[in-house]
């Protein structure tokens, strides 16, 4: 499985967040009914503060309403 990702122009966030839109060919992640089907994907960055990160990705199956796929929370310890 392959997730691309393309610059949208003027995308590039702010000092504490980057946005990266994408797409990706499902092989069953989201159920059978969407295998082979291409799916937008969404992935921010938000950097919280020296000590946390939080990454997430979202994804918006056709017809449905974009769900949250993961979450990541780094910290320093």
């Amino acid at each position: 499985m392959m997730m691309t990702y393309k610059g949208v122009e003027g995308s590039g966030g702010s000092d504490t967040e980057i946005t990266a839109f994408g797409e990706f060919t499902d092989p069953g992640v989201l159920g059978e009914r969407f295998v082979g089907q291409t799916i937008p994907m969404r992935t921010t960055i938000r950097l919280e503060s020296a000590d946390r990160v939080v990454m997430e990705l979202y994804f918006t199956p056709p017809g449905e309403a974009e769900i949250i796929a993961d979450r990541v929370i780094l910290t320093r310890k």
